[in-house]
C-alpha cells in the first residue's frame, strides 16, 4: 500500500440469514451519540474533529401486521386503493403501484393473489431526508432486495410513493407467503429494529453519512422554529418538575449542543412557553409540547382547509378559530356537512374532516386514525365533539356494590343489591371487570369475586382515556343521505329529530339549507298523513316512519331470502343467525334469520365478529343483551 494513498477499513453489518440477529446501529440515537462525541471514522478520539465523526441517516419504519379475515380482505382492497390515489403523487403525475421489476402493477391482480393469505404486512418507510433522493422507487427496491436476502426468500410485494405530506414516504404491502408457498413469519427483532436498520444503512450509502457539523446545522435551524423540535424534546428530558438547569458546564464534545439548547429555551421564553427562574434555570410552560405541535401543524392544516373550501366552491366566514380543538376547556360539539376528508400525516396515521357547520362557518377537525373516517363520504351529516373519559355506568354500579362490601364485588352481591337485574346484565359487569383486570385495575379472587380498589372510578377513567388513543374526537354520522335527498325519504331521519327539537338555526350557509329542508320535510310528512297541519313531530311519528322503512326493507329481503319478515318483539328473547347488516335511512340494521322467518334489529359493532353465526338476545325496551358464540355475552344498548 502506497503511503500517498492511505485508507481505513470500515466493516459493514453482518446479517443473520433469518433476519433474527440484533443489528448495532446509531439510528434513533443521533442526539445521544452527538452529545457524547461517539464513533469516529477509526482515528483516535482525542485527535478526531467534529467533521470526522459520522452518523447514520434517520428513517422511520412502521410495520402493521394484518390478519386477512373476511373484513381484512375488504380492508386490504380499500388500503390498496388508498395508497395508489393520485392525490398523493407528485404534482401532475399519476400514482402507480410498483414492485421489484415493474413500474406499474395491477392492483386487482395483487389483491386476488393475496386474498386467501392468512396475513399480510403493511409497511411505511419515511426517510428524514426523503426529498434528497433521486428516486424513492429505487431506494424502496434496494430495501426490499436486502430484506429478501435477510429473510432467505423472494417476497411478493407492491409499493407506492406519497408526496402529499412534509416528508415523502413509501407505503409497502407484503404478502404473508414465502416463494415456496409456506407462511412468511418475520422475526419480532427484525420488525422492531432490523427493517429500520436496513433502511437507514441504504439511505446512508445513497445520500452519504452525516457528521456532527451536518447535525449541528439541522439543529441550529430548529432554534427559531415555531413547532416541536428535537431541541424541545431534549429540554423536556432534562427538566425536573418542568425546570431545566442549563447552568452546569457541558460534557466535553457536547458544548455545541448545550449552546443550541440555551438559544432554544430563550426562544421559548419569547413565545411565552418558558420563564427564567434563576441563573441558567428555566421553567417550561405546562403543555408546551402540545402547543408547539399545534403551531407546527397549523400551516399544513390551513393549506388543507383552504384547498377543501376551494374544491367545494364554498366561501365561509371565520367567526372563530377554524381548527377545532377537541381538548379545549369550553369546547362544544359541532354538527354539519362533511365537505372533504383526507390524511394529515400518513406515518403517524392522522386523518381529518372539513365540516360545513350549522354555525355558518367551515371547521377543520382532526379525526385521528384514517380508519375513523373510512365510512364517511362528502355530503354526509356528522357530529364531532370532545371524547368523554368518564367511567361507564357499569363502573358506578360496581364501585357502589363493592363499597358496601369491603371493596369486594361478586355476581351474587349484585343480584342481592338489584333483584331485577338479569343474568346477561350482571355478566356484562363481570366482563367489564375482566377488561380492567388485564390492565391491573382490578383483581379476581379465587372464589369468583373481585377485589375493587378504592380509586376504581379514577382507574376506570384512566382506562377509557388510554383506549381512546388515535380517537381525539367523538365522531357520529347523523345521516348518510345528503341533505338534498332527506326531505322525501321514507324513514326516521336526522331532519325529523331536528324538527322535533324545535330549534331554529341562524339562516346562513349550511344552516339556511337545513331550514329550507326542514320546511320541505314538514310538507312531505303532511302529505303522507304522518303529522297534522300544526306540524308537530312526536315519538309516535318517528316510530311510524321507522316502521314503514323496515316494512319496505322486509319486503325486499323476503324475496331475497325466500322467507317472510316478522318485526322484532318489544320484549322477550330473540335468537337466530346473524346474516348481514343493511344501511337504511332510519339507521343500520342486522338481519337475524330463523328457520322459517327473519327479523330486523338495530345493528351494533360488536355483532360483526359473529357474522354468519347464531346469536341470542333478551329484549328489554331499547336494550338488547346479546349472548354470542363461545359463551361471549355483549350488553348492547
Amino acid at each position: 500500500m502506497s503511503a500517498e494513498n492511505p485508507f481505513h477499513v470500515r466493516l459493514g453489518r453482518i446479517y443473520s440469514p433469518n433476519g433474527s440477529a440484533k443489528f448495532v446501529s446509531f439510528a434513533g440515537r443521533v442526539r445521544r451519540a452527538a452529545m457524547n462525541s461517539a464513533r469516529s471514522t477509526g482515528r483516535a478520539r482525542k485527535t478526531s474533529t467534529a467533521a470526522e465523526q459520522y452518523f447514520s441517516r434517520r428513517v422511520i419504519v412502521k410495520v402493521n401486521f394484518v390478519k386477512m379475515t373476511k373484513y381484512g380482505v375488504a380492508a386490504q382492497r380499500h388500503h390498496l386503493n388508498y395508497i395508489e390515489r393520485d392525490s398523493a403523487a407528485k404534482e401532475g403525475e399519476k400514482n402507480l403501484l410498483f414492485n421489484g421489476n415493474d413500474n406499474e402493477v395491477d392492483r386487482d391482480d395483487f389483491w386476488q393473489r393475496g386474498k386467501d393469505d392468512r396475513h399480510q404486512f403493511r409497511i411505511i418507510v419515511s426517510p428524514e431526508d426523503g426529498k434528497d433522493f433521486d428516486s424513492l422507487r429505487t431506494y424502496t427496491r434496494n430495501i426490499m432486495r436486502q430484506m429478501e436476502r435477510d429473510l432467505g426468500t423472494k417476497l411478493d410485494w407492491v409499493a407506492a410513493n406519497h408526496y402529499d405530506t412534509a416528508n415523502p414516504h413509501t407505503h409497502i404491502v407484503i404478502r404473508g407467503v414465502k416463494d415456496n408457498g409456506k407462511m412468511l413469519i418475520i422475526p419480532r427483532e427484525y420488525i422492531s429494529y432490523g427493517m429500520r436498520d436496513v433502511a437507514e444503512d441504504i439511505a446512508t450509502r445513497e445520500l452519504g453519512p452525516l457528521n456532527q457539523i451536518d447535525i449541528a446545522k439541522k439543529l441550529a435551524l430548529q432554534v427559531k422554529q415555531e413547532r416541536f423540535t428535537t431541541l424541545d424534546r431534549d429540554l423536556g428530558r432534562r427538566a425536573h418538575n418542568r425546570v431545566v438547569d442549563l447552568s452546569m458546564l457541558p460534557e466535553r464534545g457536547a458544548e455545541w449542543s448545550d449552546r443550541l439548547q440555551k438559544w432554544r429555551v430563550k426562544e421559548l421564553s419569547r413565545m411565552g412557553l418558558a420563564e427564567k427562574v434563576g441563573f441558567g434555570k428555566w421553567r417550561l410552560e405546562g403543555g408546551f409540547e402540545r402547543t408547539l405541535r399545534r403551531l407546527g401543524e397549523r400551516g399544513d392544516i390551513l393549506k388543507a382547509y383552504h384547498r377543501s373550501l376551494a374544491a367545494a366552491k364554498l366561501e365561509r366566514p371565520s367567526f372563530s378559530e377554524p381548527i377545532y380543538d377537541a381538548h379545549g376547556d369550553r369546547v362544544k360539539p359541532i354538527t354539519g356537512r362533511a365537505i372533504s376528508k383526507g390524511v394529515l400525516d400518513d406515518v403517524n396515521d392522522r386523518s381529518y374532516l372539513v365540516v360545513d357547520t350549522l354555525a355558518g362557518e367551515a371547521v377543520f377537525v382532526e379525526t385521528g386514525r384514517e380508519a375513523n373516517i373510512a365510512g364517511i363520504e362528502r355530503g354526509m351529516i356528522v357530529r364531532a365533539g370532545p371524547q368523554s373519559f368518564a367511567p361507564k355506568q357499569s363502573d358506578y354500579t360496581i364501585a357502589d356494590i363493592a363499597s358496601k362490601r369491603g371493596g369486594v364485588y361478586s355476581p351474587s352481591a349484585h343480584e342481592m343489591s338489584d333483584p331485577s337485574a338479569r343474568e346477561e346484565y350482571i355478566k356484562a359487569h363481570v366482563r367489564r371487570l375482566e377488561a380492567l383486570r388485564r390492565k391491573g385495575h382490578a383483581e379476581r379472587n379465587s372464589d369468583g369475586s373481585w377485589h375493587v380498589p378504592k380509586d376504581y372510578l379514577k382507574r376506570a377513567s384512566a382506562y377509557e382515556k388510554a383506549n381512546s388513543y388515535g380517537n381525539p374526537v367523538k365522531l357520529d354520522v347523523l345521516s348518510r343521505i345528503s341533505l338534498e335527498d332527506l326531505p322525501q325519504i321514507m324513514g326516521r331521519t336526522w331532519l325529523d329529530s331536528e324538527l322535533q327539537s324545535g330549534v331554529s338555526h341562524t339562516a346562513q350557509g349550511f344552516a339556511e339549507e337545513v331550514e329550507n329542508a326542514k320546511a320541505q320535510r314538514r310538507q312531505f310528512l303532511m302529505s303522507e298523513k304522518l303529522i297534522t297541519t300544526d306540524g308537530t313531530i312526536t315519538d309516535t311519528t318517528l316510530e311510524h316512519l321507522e316502521k314503514r322503512d323496515l316494512d319496505a326493507l322486509g319486503k325486499t329481503l323476503s324475496l331475497e331470502l325466500g322467507k317472510p319478515y316478522n318485526p322484532a318483539p318489544q320484549s322477550g328473547r330473540l335468537s337466530g343467525q346473524y346474516r348481514k347488516a343493511v344501511q337504511r335511512p332510519s339507521g343500520k340494521y342486522a338481519v337475524v334469520e330463523k328457520s322459517k322467518e327473519f327479523t330486523l334489529v338495530p345493528w351494533r359493532k360488536t355483532m360483526d365478529r359473529n357474522l354468519g353465526k347464531s346469536i341470542s338476545g333478551v329484549i328489554k325496551g331499547q336494550t338488547i343483551s346479546w349472548t354470542l358464540t363461545k359463551s361471549m355475552s355483549r350488553n348492547i344498548s
